[in-house]
């Protein structure tokens, strides 16, 4: 049985003091295919936190590293290619006693590491809280995956959110689907598109200057129409 994720107000505030950029994000998955296998884990919130920062990951074009069992040596190799280009590491998933050897050697190739402090398991609860306070102690930012995904939403470059790509991968990432999976001449709606996911979609568009309402997206159904209408708003 998985124990509740701790609330924010349980958990060693973060000490760190870099701000967090999705164009320099990596995010890190340790352990995932190991945490699939755990019963009854899909409907935990670790989960949902899980599905979330991945879909959001995908969405802005953030690389996403799986750090797993045989294929670790490969994981550690991405990263370090990552390490110029993208050197702030988000890790999530499992600590395990692997994670914990390794993560000095990844502080030695970046000071900018991150754990989402509810997308990650531990043996207990009382375990979770108490490393979360060890590495705030050391330095290393953590917070929660809401957070996260506001902040890369808000750190994202303009012109990849309002581009054909970036409002497809924001629809589907909504959707939870692929992009490719949708039709572009479909009512989204059809998809499950519904009023808290246009509220949300809306939010973010509006945030980086498309000039977007509910009401439009809901005039313009299709994924079509709806890039179409929104990089025109945009231009205008």
């Amino acid at each position: 049985m998985l124990y509740p994720m701790p609330k924010k107000i349980q958990l060693a505030p973060s000490q760190a003091k870099w701000q967090l950029s999705s164009t320099e994000s990596v995010l890190v998955l340790v352990g995932l295919q190991n945490l699939r296998m755990q019963a009854g884990i899909q409907d935990t919130d670790l989960m949902t936190n899980l599905i979330q920062i991945s879909n959001k990951a995908k969405a802005l074009d953030i690389p996403i590293v799986d750090l797993y069992g045989d294929d670790l040596m490969q994981g550690m190799q991405q990263l370090g290619e990552y390490a110029s280009s993208n050197p702030q590491m988000i890790f999530a998933g499992q600590v395990s006693p692997m994670f914990k050897q390794i993560l000095p050697h990844l502080q030695s190739v970046t000071e900018h590491i991150c754990v989402v402090d509810d997308a990650i398991l531990l043996p207990n609860q009382d375990q979770h809280i108490q490393w979360i306070d060890n590495i705030s102690g050391q330095g290393l930012h953590h917070m929660n995956s809401y957070s996260l995904t506001r902040l890369w939403d808000l750190s994202a470059p303009s012109n990849y959110v309002i581009s054909t790509k970036g409002i497809m991968l924001a629809v589907a990432e909504q959707l939870n689907m692929d992009a490719l999976e949708i039709d572009p001449y479909v009512d989204l709606k059809q998809y499950g598109l519904d009023s808290v996911a246009i509220v949300t979609l809306v939010g973010v568009w509006r945030a980086h200057g498309a000039n977007v309402g509910y009401e439009d997206v809901l005039e313009h159904a299709s994924m079509h129409e709806l890039a179409g209408f929104i990089l025109q708003s945009a231009r205008s």
